[in-house]
């Protein structure tokens, strides 16, 4: 088992998609939340920090032209594989870079609009996250959006006692890693049915546990061997975060930025007298049982009044994907439960979508939507939640590559199916 900062080497990261960091769906977001987002119409820089394989970063470089995208990753493996496909496809506007997070952020770098994040946070050791920090400070733009995923407490809390399991059977086990963890895994499983009683005390980490047994073993391995696994509060991190001079202004998931439906509706009082951003963040991860959080900072974001959000969401197109049901009322599963959507507000909306890419200023002239420009917003971001529908990209430049690329993911069977209307892809059934 080969480890490199206390992180796995020697198994390759699973090629894992994440539409809340592409840049389209990031400046999205920021837009519904009333901030100014960078300007993707124009030419645009965009690093992803802990690229991996660079999936993310392939399907972003060949269904958005304008953007250059840069992935860095200290894995000699993962540049390889990311390095081959981007030369098989005939990427141009994208470049893998193998380095430290260390030896990234001492480097001369372009500014940069857009920086994600995914799976390396809550994996890393103190000095690497405070290189992050200090590649956001010198290179993102004012303005610019940083999207960081990570675990946090308290929904990953119960998660400790199985890894530490994991982690000290890596320890202990010669071979690879994914030996380790079959050998780890077996190890839980006998405990869980032998009546132990941190299983028996915690019925639902028997439910955990089970949800690993169907995970890959490479994606365990990465996730669960690493010497520093740390679910944190999301309010030590935005501290951390503010010290590269950037400020938290909500979720890349959707859902997420409406409290009325992602909190349970007993707890929503409650927040109303939080007037701390730190303590009603912290609260809401209590009440949802917070696992995990995609959370989006901007340095020195620029509020838009009333007037100037609506402009900015009335230019936004949105295109209903092949998966947007028929006109009717909806039933959204979400993580709180099951939220109706009535039919009065979606049928109007899925019969306009389903006609045909359609804008913000014109949805909002449904009679259903007649001065009630938030309950549309609302709307729309429960079916880019639901994986219905996504914003579109307000430029037209032919994503030439985006044919090549659905090309080679078929070859390697990899479930994507590129949507370069909406700069994005989406999972295939």
């Amino acid at each position: 088992m080969s480890r490199r900062e206390g992180y796995v080497i020697d198994v390759p990261y699973p090629l894992h998609f994440h539409k809340e960091m592409q840049p389209v769906w990031m400046s999205y977001i920021a837009t519904s939340l009333a901030c100014s987002a960078p300007d993707i119409t124009q030419p645009y820089r965009y690093c992803e920090l802990g690229c991996g394989a660079g999936i993310n970063l392939l399907v972003a470089a060949a269904s958005n032209p304008l953007g250059e995208f840069i992935g860095v990753d200290f894995n000699s493996g993962h540049i390889a594989l990311a390095r081959q496909a981007a030369q098989r496809v005939g990427l141009t506007n994208v470049q893998f870079v193998e380095a430290s997070f260390s030896d990234f952020a001492g480097q001369e770098q372009q500014p940069f609009d857009f920086i994600a994040c995914h799976g390396t946070w809550s994996w890393l050791p103190p000095q690497a996250q405070a290189s992050i920090l200090k590649s956001l400070y010198r290179f993102l733009k004012p303005g610019g959006l940083f999207y960081l995923h990570y675990m946090c407490h308290p929904g990953a809390t119960r998660l400790t006692a199985i890894q530490k399991v994991l982690h000290e059977v890596s320890l202990a086990t010669p071979g690879d890693s994914t030996n380790a963890v079959r050998q780890g895994v077996e190890l839980l499983r006998c405990l869980a049915n032998n009546g132990a009683g941190a299983f028996e005390d915690n019925p639902g980490l028997k439910d955990e546990l089970a949800a690993l047994e169907k995970e890959h073993v490479t994606y365990l391995a990465h996730d669960f061997l690493t010497d520093f696994w740390r679910p944190q509060h999301c309010a030590d991190v935005h501290r951390v975060v503010a010290q590269a001079e950037l400020t938290y202004i909500g979720s890349a998931d959707c859902l997420e930025n409406m409290d009325s439906l992602s909190i349970p509706g007993n707890i929503q009082p409650v927040l109303t007298g939080l007037s701390s951003t730190a303590l009603r963040e912290t609260v809401k991860d209590l009440a949802r049982n917070q696992h995990q959080r995609l959370d989006m900072f901007q340095r020195q974001p620029s509020a838009l009044n009333a007037e100037q959000h609506l402009l900015e969401l009335d230019r936004v197109c949105f295109m209903a994907l092949d998966s947007m049901p028929a006109a009717g009322g909806l039933s959204f599963a979400t993580p709180i439960g099951v939220v109706p959507g009535p039919e009065a507000i979606f049928t109007p909306l899925l019969r306009q979508l389903l006609a045909g890419p359609t804008s913000f200023s014109e949805l909002r002239c449904l009679p259903a939507f007649s001065n009630e420009p938030g309950v549309l917003l609302q709307a729309l971001q429960m079916l880019m939640w639901a994986g219905y529908a996504l914003p579109m990209r307000a430029e037209k430049t032919d994503a030439q590559a985006a044919g090549r690329l659905d090309e080679w993911l078929a070859a390697k069977a990899v479930a994507l199916s590129l949507v370069p209307e909406c700069g994005t892809a989406v999972m295939r059934k």
